[in-house]
């Protein structure tokens, strides 16, 4: 007998007076596809400067990518990577791989409030990354909020992310990258490489999400959050069971949870307030329930200055329920017609009101 899982889903913007789009669904669970995770072979540009890629290596090398949004006060952050375990201010002779300077938020450079990212490749070895602020306040989140990622181009995975620091912050990792193990060791819920939240295991897996998100060639400025929902109009009233990002750019990530019975908000969070719509790379972005997609989100969102959409979910298979396949049901309203829906059916019927 087949088994499935009920699908409410409500597509908000950040501004008020629109009517939601909502798709009410039953869907049928087939076997879940092997997941894979393609790497992105080379990098992309970005709006302001060109990135800082080292000059044509003599052996091996890996790619590490640096993503940085600055808060009002770019003159105050620079970074640099060494060879070792300690920075060069702590460390004389430390060798000092690249680094930056202090950014200048007046032109040329503009970088104030703006996002930036560098392509440093690393012969295999053991470096330390370190970003620090001269005036000991870190990125965030007085003058704005800013941050910084530091990922593994090929993988996608992040090897250091952060806002908060004070005056300095630093990471040693070693190329090729292995993502280390989940570790709590702060008990603040929260991965200490990733700073994100990984929901409990949910089994049997009778209500899985899966996140497919393709970064535009801006990966740091992208985010996602899954709450569950409140009985208020904020969904930070829920509580927050999955995150992830910021991401590496130009990367397909390949995401799946396993969910208790009840009801979610989805938030695809973009700094920039431009979606998934790069300049010389677009993203995209899938949520799909037991490996059927149910919704493809917009590259452009429909307002300008929009920093989140919102997908309402409702999950109500119950752990090891076994119910049977039914209707699919889509509601479209016209006052949200920017967006576009395709919708798979099955033997049952298929009805769409507008």
């Amino acid at each position: 007998m087949l088994k499935s899982a009920f699908l409410l889903v409500t597509l908000l913007g950040k501004s008020l007076g629109q009517e939601p789009l909502t798709i009410s669904t039953t869907l049928p669970t087939p076997l879940p596809p092997p997941q894979t995770d393609e790497p992105t072979e080379s990098p992309t540009a970005f709006p302001s400067a060109a990135p800082s890629i080292s000059s044509a290596p003599t052996e091996t090398c890996y790619n590490v990518e640096i993503g940085l949004i600055f808060d009002k006060y770019p003159d105050e952050t620079r970074w640099e990577i060494v060879k070792g375990r300690r920075p060069s201010f702590q460390n004389n002779n430390a060798e000092l791989v690249k680094e930056s300077p202090f950014y200048d938020p007046k032109p040329p450079g503009n970088y104030r409030g703006a996002s930036e990212k560098h392509i440093v490749c690393l012969p295999e070895g053991r470096y330390t990354f370190t970003i620090m602020d001269r005036e000991r306040d870190g990125m965030c989140c007085r003058d704005g909020e800013g941050r910084y990622v530091v990922t593994y181009q090929s993988t996608g995975d992040m090897i250091a992310q952060g806002s908060e620091f004070g005056y300095f912050e630093s990471t040693t990792f070693s190329v090729p990258y292995k993502q280390p193990d989940f570790k709590d060791n702060d008990a603040d819920g929260r991965d200490d490489t990733t700073k994100n939240v990984y929901p409990p295991l949910v089994y049997p897996c009778d209500n899985k999400l899966g996140i497919n998100v393709k970064t535009d060639d801006y990966g740091v400025e992208t985010t996602f959050e899954l709450w569950t929902r409140s009985n208020t109009e904020d969904y930070t009233d829920g509580t927050l069971v999955a995150s992830g990002g910021p991401y590496t750019s130009d990367h397909e990530y390949n995401l799946s949870y396993c969910l208790n019975p009840g009801k979610y908000t989805f938030v695809l969070l973009d700094w920039a307030c431009d979606g998934l719509s790069g300049t010389s790379v677009d993203g995209s972005y899938t949520l799909d329930v037991n490996g059927v997609e149910v919704y493809e989100g917009p590259q452009t969102w429909a307002d300008e200055g929009q920093y989140y959409e919102l997908v309402k979910l409702e999950f109500t298979n119950g752990i090891g329920d076994e119910l049977k396949s039914g209707s699919s049901e889509a509601r479209l309203n016209k006052e949200y017609g920017v967006f576009s829906m395709a919708f798979v059916t099955f033997s049952a019927m298929f009805m769409a009101w507008i």
